[in-house]
């Protein structure tokens, strides 16, 4: 199987090739310049505040203590310092974009903390936009380009991708990281293939250490294709093994304890039946309502299973493990956030089944239903700002929180998302953090730097995108795989 192309004819007749990774690049800057103009104002909750915190202290202390703080979402450590009760993997990856902010700081006479507080939600929107250029790469390893690029954008656009993509919380991270363990597994399995998802699944897991329930789908998904299972499977485990050594040196470095995580004292339920319930059908949580395109994703699933078995029970096994692991998880709904934030990983690779959308009238109607459905959901979760809804509804005079959250998940009335209509209707609307670069303190040269720079990426890769699509429709691209 030859690599992927796309052949362009220009002007006077002249045939220039293109790989696709070029394409995939290009979605992958158009996604990250997209989705930086809808960053949100740091920080959603505490749980970024207290990993932005981490980040700046390993950043510029080179140590994992973070200032006395109150918050839940922090613990103390064996030497009575305060440290965050999370995984290390978004505090180091966001390490470097807050030295870099803190010089820019310097050099700027700007406000640093909250310069690098805004710096480090890129990160969550690179992650994201890496794990839709992937989405891309596997969808165009399956079918036509077009359909390719109808299930990146129908992923990106219309489902919980966008939102989270916005939100300083390890979801986003996780779901690049998925994406990328199993992108290179698809086909033609390598050495190279292999390190790649073992690294890629190994930093998923350094980031919040539950992501180790993706290792059967990742191991069904080689066993399946290649005939060197034991070596590949060997190499395999190397990514996600020295992930485990990490986190038990974290933990040895906050708690003298290897196996101390700082989660003792939540548990799992015996069954996880309610929990996944409330993860597909409450309407305060239902997967489908927060990304309606992920129901014809289901209805056409059996295709997929037609046309790439391997792939189509992998999605199977990562779906069935994350429901069955968070809907046991006492707090299965992920707190006072925008739908099931758990299952965030797992949307981008779930569009892929869209590919396979039969060619007729009835089924694209129903998939332009969905993706407008699914745009002014993602809308409302992007640009309304949700904690003052679960405010409100904790605030009622209700005996005990088990009552609030059955009111929040279970009662249509008390959904979040009738909660962001009502806060749209009104005029709430959050203004995106790059348009409050001013208030840093940012010169105003810096501030027409970023914003200029962020446009160009967007125009650049945008004009491949159209000019890709302009020569799908004028026959002039044709793909060889």
């Amino acid at each position: 199987m030859r690599s992927s192309l796309i052949r362009l004819n220009f002007a006077g007749g002249v045939s220039r090739q293109h790989p696709l990774p070029l394409t995939t690049l290009a979605i992958g800057l158009f996604f990250f310049s997209a989705y930086t103009f809808s960053i949100g104002t740091p920080f959603y909750s505490s749980d970024g505040q207290v990993m932005y915190e981490t980040a700046r202290s390993i950043a510029l202390q080179y140590s994992l203590a973070i200032p006395p703080s109150d918050l839940p979402q922090t613990i103390i450590g064996y030497d009575g310092r305060t440290y965050s009760k999370y995984d290390p993997g978004l505090p180091l990856l966001s390490a470097p974009m807050v030295l870099a902010a803190d010089e820019l700081g310097k050099a700027t006479q700007s406000n640093r903390y909250a310069l690098a507080a805004i710096a480090v939600q890129l990160i969550p929107a690179a992650a994201m936009s890496i794990s839709l250029a992937g989405v891309f790469y596997i969808a165009s390893r399956l079918c036509s380009l077009p359909r390719s690029l109808l299930v990146t954008f129908a992923g990106g656009f219309c489902t919980l991708t966008w939102p989270y993509a916005r939100l300083y919380f390890g979801e986003a991270v996780l779901a690049g990281c998925l994406t990328l363990a199993v992108a290179p597994l698809i086909h033609q399995i390598s050495t190279r293939s292999i390190l790649l998802s073992s690294w890629a699944i190994g930093f998923a897991i350094l980031t919040r250490a539950s992501a180790i329930i993706y290792l059967p789908a990742l191991a069904y998904l080689i066993w399946q294709n290649t005939p060197r299972r034991r070596l590949h499977l060997s190499l395999f485990g190397f990514g996600p093994l020295l992930a485990i050594i990490a986190l038990a040196i974290h933990n040895y470095l906050r708690f003298h304890d290897l196996m101390a995580t700082g989660y003792e004292g939540e548990s799992f339920r015996l069954l996880p039946v309610d929990g996944i319930v409330g993860l597909l059908f409450s309407p305060g949580k239902s997967i489908f309502l927060y990304s309606p395109p992920l129901i014809l994703s289901l209805i056409l699933w059996p295709k997929l299973r037609r046309k790439n078995p391997p792939l189509a029970w992998a999605l199977i096994i990562i779906a069935g493990t994350a429901l069955i692991f968070y809907g046991a998880w006492w707090a299965w709904h992920g707190g006072w956030v925008w739908g099931p934030r758990f299952l965030v990983p797992l949307v981008p690779l779930w569009c892929l089944p869209l590919g396979m959308l039969p060619r007729h009238r009835i089924w694209a109607s129903l998939m332009l239903v969905m993706c407008v459905l699914g745009v002014i959901v993602q809308i409302l979760g992007a640009f309304t700002y949700v904690t003052p809804h679960y405010a409100k509804v904790f605030g009622d005079n209700n005996p005990d929180d088990e009552t609030r959250y059955a009111m929040v998940h279970y009662s249509p009335a008390h959904s979040p998302l009738v909660g962001a209509w009502r806060r749209a209707s009104i005029g709430k609307w959050e203004t995106p953090a790059i348009f409050r670069l001013e208030t840093t303190g940012l010169p105003g040269d810096w501030l027409r730097v970023i914003h200029s720079s962020v446009i160009i990426i967007w125009l650049l890769s945008s004009g491949w995108i159209v000019r890709v699509s302009i020569g799908l429709k004028n026959g002039t691209h044709k793909t060889e795989i």
